[in-house]
């Protein structure tokens, strides 16, 4: 089940009475999980404990499933252990770092809680040797970091990359999305997983998160989103028909040219190319001659371009393009993929069907 969820950080900047009140109108709109950090460096930590359990406490009476990400410094900090977060209302306890196999595994023997483990670091080889110790799949979660400092997010094919080792072995993903509005101190930079969603409308980072197919929640990272971006997250589909659906506005096109544009499914090649997205079926469908456009243009991301005569047997191959490229006699730009979808792009992986959705200008 895709699920969305916020956060809240205790002994921040936030009162306690505002993080009550934004759980409470997160609950009303569907929002199912919360998020928390028992680690911040820059918390005050004489108030973070009393806090922390008033703000869960209501937390658990609205329905959250709650994580508290936590490190070896956590227990001293709050004078506690982990036994005693299981009574303050978390669910799950994240291990963000310095936690050893074994050490996650006597956590577990130590609680009933489940553990989350780090999305963003954990390698396969890791994840194999975590579970190579005896855990039970059904006993962790994975979750990505969120990068406060500009320029250090993830690129999305580092977070493709991790997030399929999960995904193999049945473990649940979580991901976030920054706030536009309300930034959590002190850099107020955002808190995305992907650094490509740092000033990305929260719509089209939910939409090109869930296209992926590679993460069950999504959850806002920064505090106090404010009700209309809830709301306009809450309302997506969370779920892709396939062939994933890409809206596009087409050029003055020839009628062989459009013949391949509407074609009912295209496939991106298993051996799938870095620059272009490459239609397996447009080169065997293309059944007329496809004519050299008489002005010629850069190619941008976003464009869709098909070889025409010049280029031999390689003559209808529809493309995507995705990162610039010159201008080429030998091929025809002939529509472009909608701005707002242009971030789905990244989610046709190889061997992923797609289909064009023709939009009026």
């Amino acid at each position: 089940m895709k699920t969305l969820g916020v956060s809240v950080y205790t002994g921040m900047e936030q009162t306690t009475g505002e993080n009550v009140a934004y759980l409470k109108t997160a609950a009303r709109l569907g929002y199912k999980k919360l998020f928390t950090s028992l680690h911040i460096p820059e918390a005050d930590y004489r108030n973070l404990a009393t806090e922390c359990r008033l703000v869960l406490r209501e937390a658990k009476q609205q329905g959250f499933l709650v994580t508290a990400d936590i490190s070896p410094q956590t227990w001293r900090l709050l004078n506690c252990k982990p036994r005693d977060l299981s009574d303050w209302g978390v669910d799950i306890l994240r291990i963000d770092f310095g936690y050893s196999p074994a050490q996650i595994r006597q956590l577990l023997e130590e609680t009933e809680m489940r553990l989350e483990v780090n999305a963003s670091t954990m390698t396969e080889d890791n994840l194999k040797k975590l579970l190579s110790t005896g855990i039970e799949p059904t006993r962790l979660c994975a979750g990505h970091n969120y990068y406060p400092r500009p320029e250090t997010g993830l690129d999305f094919g580092l977070f493709a990359c991790r997030s399929r080792c999960f995904h193999r072995a049945g473990i649940p993903i979580a991901a976030f999305i920054p706030g536009q509005k309300c930034r959590r101190g002190p850099l107020q930079a955002g808190l995305p997983t992907l650094e490509s969603h740092r000033r990305q409308p929260v719509e089209e980072s939910v939409r090109q998160l869930w296209a992926s197919g590679l993460v069950d929640t999504i959850l806002f990272g920064d505090p106090l989103v404010p009700a209309e971006d809830l709301t306009a997250v809450a309302i997506l589909p969370r779920c892709f028909p396939e062939p994933l659906p890409i809206r596009i506005r087409v050029a003055d096109v020839t009628r062989a040219e459009r013949s391949l544009i509407v074609l009912p499914c295209h496939t991106n090649r298993t051996d799938a190319a870095g620059l272009v997205i490459r239609s397996q079926e447009s080169r065997l469908s293309a059944v007329e001659a496809i004519s050299p456009q008489a002005y010629i243009q850069p190619r941008r991301r976003g464009d869709i371009t098909i070889d025409n005569s010049g280029y031999g047997r390689y003559a209808g191959e529809l493309q995507i393009v995705l990162h610039d490229l010159p201008a080429d006699a030998r091929v025809n730009v002939v529509g472009q993929v909608v701005e707002t979808d242009r971030c789905l792009l990244d989610c046709i992986f190889p061997g992923r069907a797609f289909r064009f959705e023709e939009v009026a200008e």
